[in-house]
């Protein structure tokens, strides 16, 4: 068990838009939510706001801000979690981002909870926006995922809604190899060899290197379990990344007798692959739907393609009051 709690987290999740034709080869996604023309630094700031607005702890007890995302942030001569921190927290504290892909989101919050100071806090953003490329890429013919557009923000701080209990992760650093392209670092890549590398990627996978990538993830749930004490048996919430079939998860939730449940996959299928704030988002949608309550132990995963997994047990210390701002929802 930590000393530090999620304090206030909050979601912008825009309107989600039907899809057919653009997830043939995935049909079980349904919509996605598509926000054009907003940069994710934008939409993390529009994000952040709220969290520390409603957290109720000063700008100057913040220690750090850690952004992440899967996409471009922004242009490479720009610092853009610097300009998330002068919009979010002026000159307080200072701000570096973590590159984790998919994992990265829940990943700062654990590594939120080992930097605060003591009576501090740490402000987690994280954003994409795929409206400046093809989101549907991977979706039309490749089963892949349709990227959404959202962003997310979580307060670590000295007290909240929620307490950290615990964390774990797991890792196959061989499995990295096969998501490389080329050598042309110094460029954006290309949609069509993002597709292709994509494509090659899933189909080399072979019965092993599967059976190795939920092992990494049964390692990350044991390892987060056991950090906090807790059995399977506590957890009264799972939360999943998103997914096309809910595989590996529902599966390993059968396994370990968590609770599997079907709103929240559902909820995954008609927002978009939620990527980076999937954690957050889901979060939001428990508080929303009155399913938080004192006592209320969940287990977050999020998995970084097949290469690593990261996994977090939080335990509900107080019924969580729900706000909502413009476009914006946050928990507190």
């Amino acid at each position: 068990m930590t000393d530090s709690f999620l304090t206030a987290v909050s979601v912008l999740l825009p309107v989600a838009t039907p899809v057919s034709e653009e997830v043939a080869s995935a049909p079980e996604w349904r919509s996605v939510c598509q926000d054009p023309g907003r940069t994710p630094v934008d939409m993390a700031i529009e994000s952040g706001r709220p969290a520390v607005e409603n957290c109720r702890i000063a700008p100057d007890r913040f220690d750090w801000l850690i952004h992440t995302g899967s996409g471009p942030q922004g242009t490479r001569s720009w610092p853009a979690h610097h300009a998330i921190q002068a919009a979010l927290l002026g000159s307080h504290g200072n701000a570096f981002e973590v590159r984790q892909f998919c994992a990265g989101g829940l990943s700062s919050w654990v590594l939120a909870d080992r930097m605060r100071g003591s009576d501090r806090a740490v402000v987690c953003t994280a954003a994409d926006n795929w409206s400046w490329t093809d989101r549907f890429a991977v979706s039309r013919n490749d089963s892949g995922e349709p990227g959404a557009d959202l962003a997310s923000a979580a307060v670590i701080g000295p007290n909240g809604f929620a307490q950290i209990l615990g964390s774990g992760s797991a890792s196959c650093p061989e499995h990295a190899e096969a998501w490389r392209s080329d050598d042309r670092y110094w460029e954006l890549q290309p949609n069509e060899e993002f597709r292709d590398v994509y494509a090659r990627a899933v189909s080399s996978q072979t019965a092993s290197s599967v059976a190795a990538m939920v092992e990494m993830i049964r390692n990350a749930i044991l390892f987060a379990l056991g950090d906090s004490g807790i059995s399977p048996s506590e957890v009264t919430h799972f939360v999943a990344p998103s997914s096309r079939s809910g595989e590996p998860y529902r599966h390993l939730a059968g396994e370990f007798g968590l609770p599997w449940s079907d709103d929240l996959y559902r909820f995954h299928l008609e927002h978009g692959y939620l990527s980076v704030s999937a954690q957050a988002a889901a979060l939001v949608s428990l508080a929303e739907g009155g399913l938080l309550t004192t006592g209320s132990t969940v287990l977050l995963t999020a998995t970084e393609y097949n290469v690593s997994t990261t996994a977090m047990v939080v335990r509900i210390t107080t019924p969580p009051q729900v706000v909502s701002q413009h476009r914006v929802t946050t928990v507190r």
